[in-house]
């Protein structure tokens, strides 16, 4: 009897695990702050944090509004996973030549305000994303037309949802008020560009996972 359970392919479980890797990557190096032309501040995330989005738009694309909440979910159980680890090895004793601690510490031991900030942002702002490509998609259910426009405006939706949230939560206090605003500001008109740079890498990338995944559709 064959089963009625829809298989999922090995390009989709990759994608997967590189949006699951991606926010893991993008959670570990956000506190460095780094500085732009123009004195412009930015935090590390804002080199790999765009590619959850733009894969967010393809899970939503080619697998579907479903999919797309359940590697978001992963993403949140993965990171507290991850966190947990992190907390246990720091809290682990260690050898007297063990002399990194302070080190060690200091990049992987987020405090639970940075925690709480990244985790809430990441949640809302994806579900908003998802929710904007949802509506835009469901009038062109059988098509990538106009796949470009709901690409990026979700991810702009979702990047300012997230932005809105995690900036003033995890650096309120602990810098310039005014430099807080000018980075909550340019991060979403960044991360935007980024993903409007790209889209046609993009657009390309749905294409063809989606040729890829009608194949294997067909010979399952």
């Amino acid at each position: 009897m064959k089963s009625s359970k829809k298989k999922v392919s090995e390009l989709q479980l990759f994608l997967t695990v590189l949006f699951v890797a991606s926010f893991l990557i993008s959670n570990v190096i956000t506190s460095k702050q780094i500085l732009f032309p123009f004195n412009i501040t930015m935090t590390g995330a804002i080199y790999i944090f765009p590619v959850t989005y733009i894969l967010s738009d393809l899970f939503s694309e080619v697998y579907g509004y479903r999919w797309s909440r359940i590697t978001c979910y992963l993403a949140f159980a993965m990171n507290l996973l991850m966190v947990m680890m992190f907390t246990l090895a720091i809290k682990s004793p260690s050898p007297s030549y063990w002399t990194a601690q302070g080190a060690f510490e200091t990049v992987l031991g987020n405090t639970p305000r940075i925690l709480f900030a990244s985790l809430l942002a990441f949640v809302v702002g994806d579900f908003a994303n998802d929710k904007v490509f949802k509506k835009m998609k469901s009038k062109y259910i059988d098509s990538h037309k106009r796949f470009g426009t709901r690409a990026i405006l979700s991810s702009f939706v979702g990047e300012l949802v997230d932005s809105l949230i995690f900036l003033p939560i995890a650096f309120f206090g602990q810098m310039p008020f005014k430099t807080l605003i000018i980075m909550t500001t340019t991060q979403v008109f960044i991360k935007t560009g980024y993903e409007v740079i790209i889209l046609p890498l993009t657009t390309l990338i749905v294409k063809k996972v989606s040729a890829k995944e009608e194949q294997f559709t067909n010979c399952s």
